[in-house]
């Protein structure tokens, strides 16, 4: 019997038993519980700030809380994908029911194709809820300001610079990050315009990990969705703003719908914002402020702005570099490390990209394998938040083209396999129009993209 079946097999419930709340003066302290019937039980803990003081809704606050709690699901249930789900602190509709299935499967379909689980939506897990209705309640509050989340990379430095003139902002950032801080300083927020929410898993997950049981990619962009939205509601903040590109949407293996990023998809962003609207309050609004950009526009736009150069990092790997700290650095050896590097050399020069990285990686040999999944020419791009694949070939053709003879290794191995074109232009002018940005900041990204220094 193969893990996936074996596992189901021993562990057949997995259980959302609840959480505790304390709401103190300075911040909201959750700890939740969660249960592998049999095996092991995890408590993982959210601390949320409270900057700006009012007097919120106690019921929604909780419903919130609990809905926070059903993102969180994957992350543990994922170790035995347990036939039946039991929620016990909250009664989901069938539509809340069919929500929180829909995100599973998608959320895990990394997850699911690496670990070669054949399942589909309809019977790979039953869901079972037990207690208070999830239902919208009345809210007659009103929200001011904006949320920014701020994850340490080119995206939401590139968000802040759209949204510089815009007042009564606050950088979201998770777990204290230096490289957050340090991106957020250099855009002009203070400290004290900084919330920084502390989210710790329960590490017995690990051992689980450690012990054989099923791990891989989980949906951690729909853990922030909510989480920034908690935290729009405890802070009387209308917009919760990502930095979630078009280029997300496409998906990582060919001839499916898995995708790495779906969660940080239009899909997801679309569901996610019918549920909260539907079912928690419509006056905190969600959205991506560079859904309507590629990956490759919001890289014009970044290079645009050398100052950020030595402050960013969009590497999941870790590493060192100075002036960034010991667990935030390129690894140097990573897809993700190759995509930053190939899309950022059509505005940079190689000498100042050599200074960024501290080496040419075009140039490095062991890369092959990840380029050629960036070009589309394995079964799946990589694993990773990287763009799509007509934006890389873009980015090879041209750099080929600006390039004399003398190639690195990558360009000039594609140069010698495959037929080298004339770069299109015009997907730096391309404008995705299925996107939820409001008029008035759609504005300031349409100036921006447009606006060569």
């Amino acid at each position: 019997m193969d893990k996936y079946n074996e596992f189901r097999s021993s562990y057949p419930e997995f259980y959302y038993h609840g959480f505790r709340l304390e709401d103190k003066q300075e911040e909201i302290f959750i700890t939740y519980d969660f249960e592998i019937k049999g095996l092991m039980r995890f408590s993982p803990t959210l601390k949320i700030p409270k900057v700006n003081k009012w007097n919120y809704s106690k019921d929604l606050l909780n419903k919130i809380v609990f809905s926070v709690g059903l993102s969180e699901i994957p992350s543990y249930w994922k170790a035995t994908c347990s036939p039946k789900i039991i929620i016990e602190c909250g009664k989901l509709n069938e539509e809340q029911n069919a929500w929180l299935k829909k995100l599973i499967y998608n959320g895990l379909g990394e997850f699911f194709y690496v670990n070669k689980i054949k399942v589909n939506i309809n019977d790979f897990v039953l869901i079972e809820s037990f207690g208070e209705s999830l239902k919208k309640q009345d809210d007659d509050n009103s929200y001011d300001g904006y949320l920014v989340a701020v994850g340490g990379g080119k995206d939401s430095l590139t968000s802040l610079e759209i949204l510089k003139s815009v007042p009564n902002k606050k950088a979201f950032i998770i777990n204290n990050r230096k490289v957050c801080f340090d991106g957020a300083n250099k855009a002009g927020v203070e400290n004290k315009d900084i919330i920084n929410v502390e989210r710790l898993f329960d590490k017995k997950i690990i051992e689980l990990n450690d012990k054989g049981f099923l791990n891989g990619h989980t949906p951690i962009s729909s853990c922030i969705a909510f989480i920034s939205y908690l935290t729009a509601y405890v802070n009387k903040i209308k917009y919760v703003v990502l930095s979630n590109e078009s280029s997300a949407n496409e998906a990582s293996v060919k001839g499916t719908n898995i995708n790495h990023q779906y969660s940080k998809s239009l899909e997801f962003e679309n569901d996610f914002r019918y549920f909260v609207s539907k079912y928690l309050t419509e006056k905190i609004e969600y959205f991506s402020l560079l859904r309507p950009l590629s990956e490759l526009e919001i890289m014009k736009i970044f290079t645009k702005y050398p100052k950020y150069f030595n402050y960013f990092i969009s590497c999941n790997n870790g590493g060192k570099r100075k002036n960034i700290g010991k667990t935030d650095g390129w690894c140097l050896t990573c897809s993700k490390c190759l995509f930053i590097y190939l899309l950022m050399s059509n505005f940079v020069s190689q000498d100042e990209m050599i200074k960024i990285f501290g080496e040419n990686l075009l140039d490095k040999k062991e890369m092959l394998n990840y380029f050629l999944e960036l070009l589309g020419k394995k079964d799946n791009k990589p694993f990773e938040c990287v763009g799509t694949i007509d934006e890389v070939v873009f980015t090879v053709n041209n750099l080929i083209n600006k390039y004399d003879d003398n190639l690195p290794y990558l360009l000039n191995y594609y140069k010698e396999n495959y037929a080298v074109s004339k770069p299109n232009y015009d997907m730096l002018k391309v404008i995705d129009k299925n996107n939820n940005v409001p008029e008035s900041l759609l504005k300031l990204v349409l100036k921006e993209l447009n606006d060569d220094k």
